[in-house]
């Protein structure tokens, strides 16, 4: 196995194990990571890089249930923000 599977695997096993403890119940399904990174270029300057992270580097899930994890995720964060 690469490092990199490895890696994923370990990912794979964190989220079971912080969606355990969050109180899920079940088969873990499918999952998708979203990071920000900062760092500063030569000249100084803030730049920030987006990653998505998803099983096996994106091979593992079709788009259309990504964008749907992805898209349900945003409208429920949203809905929390316009809660009183």
């Amino acid at each position: 196995m690469s490092d990199l599977a490895a890696a994923y695997q370990r990912l794979a096993e964190a989220i079971q194990d912080v969606a355990r403890l969050e109180g899920a119940e079940g088969v873990l399904l499918e999952w998708v990571v979203v990071t920000a990174h900062q760092h500063y270029d030569d000249r100084g300057d803030p730049q920030v890089q987006v990653g998505q992270w998803v099983p096996g580097g994106g091979d593992q899930v079709p788009y259309h249930r990504l964008l749907g994890l992805l898209d349900y995720a945003t409208t429920m964060r949203r809905h929390e923000i316009g809660e009183p």
